[in-house]
């Protein structure tokens, strides 16, 4: 098994959330950094937001297994003791379609960076890279609370498609289990096959 790291990489709706500097506009590109000194945070409590997550790449045939959603937030003003939130994470055809974490899960009374990683969630069924590659998150501060929010990213677990490792050609790695007859374990270049 693999893993590999998305990042938001687009805004889909930003509710009242901001970037710090107050300039009214939600920055995907705070909560991407891997930088706990940039962040969106929400103005008045409970607020929503979505975005789209990176493409996987290259990942054609691969079996998707679960994925963990991990947070960097703290506590910011409000009426409430802490600061919480839920994520709902889907697709195009539905904002739950992987499911939803509950804000019992990513809740912190800190108002220092706090990193909270959730259970890993099953795909379930047939999910193909195509699905993957369409996932988005929303975010929803909940109990009249707000947030800064620091980093959010999914790691998706991952099994290689079986054959050869890499597209050959334009053919897609699940499909090669020979490449003129030499068996893919025989195979240290695909240019110049020693």
């Amino acid at each position: 098994m693999a893993t590999v790291v998305i990042r938001p990489s687009s805004a889909i709706s930003s509710g009242n959330f901001s970037d710090e500097a107050s300039s009214g506009s939600f920055g995907v590109a705070k909560i991407n950094d891997s930088d706990n000194s940039t962040y969106v945070y929400n103005s008045s409590s409970n607020q929503s937001f979505a975005v789209h997550l990176d493409d996987t790449s290259g990942l054609s045939g691969a079996t998707f297994n679960n994925f963990v959603v991990t947070a960097v937030f703290q506590k910011h003003g409000g009426r409430a003791a802490d600061g919480s939130f839920e994520v709902e994470i889907g697709d195009g055809s539905s904002t739950t379609t992987f499911g939803s974490i509950s804000d019992t899960t990513f809740v912190t009374t800190n108002t220092s960076a706090t990193t909270i990683s959730a259970t890993a969630i099953n795909f379930g069924g047939s999910v193909s890279d195509s699905d993957v590659d369409d996932m988005r998150l929303s975010v929803t501060t909940t109990d009249g609370s707000q947030v800064r929010l620091f980093e959010l990213y999914v790691t998706v677990d991952y099994t290689v498609a079986s054959g050869y490792g890499h597209d050959v050609s334009s053919v897609a790695a699940a499909s090669i289990s020979k490449v003129n007859t030499v068996a893919t374990a025989s195979i240290g270049k695909i240019n110049s096959v020693d």
